[in-house]
């Protein structure tokens, strides 16, 4: 037999209620027992199975914040793609504990949004001339790009969080040790000096657009091959 996927009765992802956490804690969540004394906490998640199926739809919760582009115009596929890469990636930054979530889902994700978002990133593909054969790995090496960066990034956000620090803080207080580290590597002291006035933020995002560049630029010299 089939087994039903929770996303198949539309009333059930609408009116469960979907917890949030600013920190990676996602691991520790449990669904509440049904001989738990808090009778009520049962009924709220009493058609999900597992944390398995709870982080799904909290996962997917969060996918609903993005907007994919209502058109695909061929002309202008890489600046829409390059929008919902940067938003999937804010999106990651605004809930830290999603980047490694999304590793263990996988790059296919079946919630409603989450579909709604992929379904979009292929219409850009599709646009942009990729066949059929090509569009879905053209999304994929895509997306895990974005996830990948998307992980690190909220690894060390959440880490500066910890500290209770502000991220110029955090980084000050790391030079000292990171110089002295890299005395005999030159390489390395060299790139960070040259990056010492530039904010934190902006080097982050200034990497994301460099590596993003460099796979929008691989795949749009495929479409001339």
């Amino acid at each position: 037999m089939a087994i039903e996927p929770i996303w198949k009765t539309e009333s059930v992802v609408a009116s469960t209620p979907v917890p949030r956490c600013s920190t990676p804690l996602a691991s520790s969540w449990t669904v509440p027992s049904t001989r738990s004394a808090n009778a009520a906490a049962t009924a709220l998640y009493r058609h999900v199975a597992n944390r398995d199926e709870l982080i799904q739809l909290v996962v997917d919760d969060v996918y609903g914040e993005l907007e994919p582009s209502a058109t695909a115009d061929p002309s202008r596929w890489r600046t829409a793609v390059t929008r919902i890469a940067t938003d999937l990636r804010a999106m990651a930054l605004r809930h830290p504990w999603i980047a490694p979530e999304l590793g263990q889902v996988g790059l296919v994700h079946i919630g409603p949004n989450a579909m709604r978002m992929s379904s979009g990133l292929l219409a850009q593909f599709e646009a942009a001339g990729f066949p059929t054969s090509e569009k879905d790995q053209a999304a994929g090496t895509l997306t895990a790009y974005v996830i990948g960066i998307a992980t690190s990034g909220a690894a060390y956000l959440s880490a500066i969080a910890r500290s209770g620090k502000t991220e110029q803080e955090w980084v000050a207080d790391l030079r000292p040790t990171f110089d002295e580290a890299s005395r005999d590597h030159p390489r390395l002291r060299d790139g960070n000096s040259a990056q010492q006035e530039v904010p934190p933020q902006q080097i982050r995002d200034d990497a994301c657009s460099y590596g993003l560049d460099r796979v929008l630029g691989g795949l749009a010299a495929r479409l001339d091959a």
